[in-house]
C-alpha cells in the first residue's frame, strides 16, 4: 500500500550552509567542479567494462550450456518422425442421419501392409462415409471393419493398392513400458495433417471411461498409457511411440477439468490392440464379457466409510435389472443410487475364479480373459461373512435400468 510521507515543517528551519561557529556568518558551500574532459572517459570506462563482463558472462554461459544434457535427442526424435509420419493418416468422416448431416475428424495407422488402419471407435463410430487423407495429401475412400467399443477401437480398411510404398507401424508391448520412457504422439490435431508432438510416459496403469456419460455405466480401459506429450481434437486414433519407433498405445482421450484440457492425455495400451487385431479384421461388433452391476472401488469411497466391511473390493451400488448380476443373485445397496449415500448393504466383490480383485479395472483386466456365455466363480462379502455366487456373463450392454431405482 502505498503511504505518503509528510515533511516535518521543522525540517525547512534547518540551514542548508555550513555556519561558522566564531563569526555565526553562513559560509556558503562551493559546488565540485568536474572537468568536462572527465565526462565521456568515465562513459567509456564504463561501457568497456560493461562490455568485458558480458563477454565473460557470455562465454561461461556458453560452456555450460553444452555440457546440459537435451531434453531429448533431436536427431533420434527426427528420424522417427520421417519413418512413422508416413504411416499414419488423418480420418475425416460423414455421419448422415435423415437431413442431418455431421462432419468429425481423427487419426489412425496402418498395422500392415494390406491397407488396415487401426483407430478410435469414436473417430468412425456411426459415420456413413469415412476418408482417409494420407501423409502426402492423397485422399482415399474407406470402408469399416470390426470394432470394440468397449475398448474404444476400429480397424477400417483402404485398398492397398492404391498407395505406393505402404508403410507400417510395428506395435510394442505396451507391458514393458516404463515410466519416463520417451513418447512421441503423430496425428492431426486440429485438421494440422502429421503433427508432432514430444513427452514421456507419465504413468502406467491407469484406467478411462470407454463411454463416459452412458446412462448404462460405463465399462473402464484397463491398464492405459498416461503422458504428457500434447494431445488435442483430432489426435484420437494416432499412435504413441516409444524411442524406437514403436507403437504402445493409441491416443484416446485428455483429463478435463472445469471444461478445460488440463494436459494430461491417454492412450489405449498397445497389447489389447495385439489382442484384438484379429477380431477386428471381422465387419462385426466386438463385445466384452458383462456382469450388469454400478460399482465404486472401496478405497475410492468417502463417506460413511465406516458402514462398508473394511475388505479391500468393489462395492456393488446397483445391479441391472435382467443381468447375469441378477440372475446370479448379486445385490446392490438399496439407495446408494438414488441418494449417492453408502449404507454397506451392498455386497462387496473380490475375486472371480480364485483371481483376487480390488478394482473395476482389476475386474475388467479379469473378465478380458473370457468371453460371453463363460460362468465364472464371483467371490463377494455380504454382510461380513464371505460368499461365492455363480455368474454366467453376458454381452456388454449399455440400457441398463437398475433394480433399486
Amino acid at each position: 500500500m502505498y503511504r505518503r510521507h509528510d515533511r516535518d515543517p521543522s525540517a525547512d528551519t534547518e540551514p542548508n550552509n555550513q555556519v561558522d561557529q566564531n563569526t555565526h556568518e553562513s559560509t556558503p558551500v562551493r559546488p565540485v567542479k568536474i572537468d568536462a574532459p572527465i565526462i565521456p572517459l568515465s562513459i567509456g570506462v564504463a561501457l568497456l567494462a560493461g562490455f568485458l563482463i558480458g563477454w565473460f558472462a557470455f562465454g561461461y554461459y556458453s560452456d555450460n550450456v553444452e555440457e546440459l544434457p537435451s531434453l531429448y535427442d533431436e536427431n533420434q526424435v527426427q528420424q522417427i518422425f520421417e519413418n512413422a509420419s508416413r504411416a499414419v493418416v488423418e480420418i475425416r468422416t460423414i455421419v448422415q442421419s435423415g437431413r442431418r448431416v455431421a462432419e468429425g475428424s481423427g487419426s489412425g495407422f496402418f498395422v500392415d501392409n494390406e491397407g488396415h488402419i487401426i483407430t478410435n471407435n469414436h473417430v468412425v463410430d456411426g459415420a456413413t462415409t469415412i476418408n482417409v487423407r494420407l501423409y502426402d495429401g492423397q485422399v482415399i475412400l474407406a470402408q469399416t471393419l470390426g470394432s470394440s467399443p468397449q475398448d474404444d477401437l476400429a480397424l477400417i480398411k483402404i485398398d492397398p493398392s492404391s498407395v505406393d510404398n505402404l508403410t507400417s507401424l510395428p506395435l510394442a508391448e505396451s507391458k514393458s513400458v516404463t515410466v519416463g520412457q520417451l513418447a512421441i504422439a503423430i496425428g492431426s490435431p486440429f485438421f494440422n495433417l502429421n503433427s508432432i508432438s514430444v513427452g514421456v510416459v507419465s504413468g502406467i496403469g491407469r484406467s478411462r471411461p470407454s463411454n463416459p456419460g452412458q446412462r448404462g455405466g460405463s465399462r473402464p480401459i484397463p491398464n492405459m498409457v498416461q503422458t504428457d506429450a500434447a494431445l488435442n481434437p483430432g489426435n484420437s486414433g494416432g499412435p504413441l511411440l516409444n524411442s524406437s519407433g514403436e507403437v504402445i498405445g493409441v491416443n484416446s482421450s485428455v483429463q478435463v477439468q472445469s471444461g478445460m484440457q488440463i494436459g494430461v492425455g491417454f492412450a489405449i495400451p498397445s497389447d489389447t490392440v495385439i489382442s484384438l487385431l484379429d477380431e477386428l479384421k471381422v465387419p462385426v461388433v466386438y463385445q466384452r464379457p458383462w456382469i450388469g452391476f454400478a460399482g465404486d472401488d472401496i478405497e475410492d469411497i468417502l463417506l460413511n466409510r465406516s458402514r462398508i466391511a473394511t475388505e479391500a473390493g468393489i462395492y456393488v451400488r446397483g445391479v441391472c435389472s435382467r443381468s447375469p448380476a441378477s440372475l446370479g443373485g448379486l445385490r446392490g445397496d438399496p439407495v446408494s443410487l438414488t441418494t449417492n449415500l453408502i449404507t454397506g448393504r451392498g455386497d462387496i466383490i473380490n475375486g472371480i475364479d480364485g483371481n483376487p480383485v480390488f478394482t473395476m479395472s482389476d475386474l475388467v483386466l479379469v473378465l478380458n480373459d473370457y468371453e460371453p456365455g463363460d460362468p465364472i466363480s464371483l467371490a463377494i462379502v455380504r454382510n461380513g461373512q464371505p460368499k461365492n455366487l455363480t455368474i454366467t456373463l453376458g454381452s456388454w450392454r449399455s440400457d441398463c435400468i437398475y433394480l433399486n431405482q
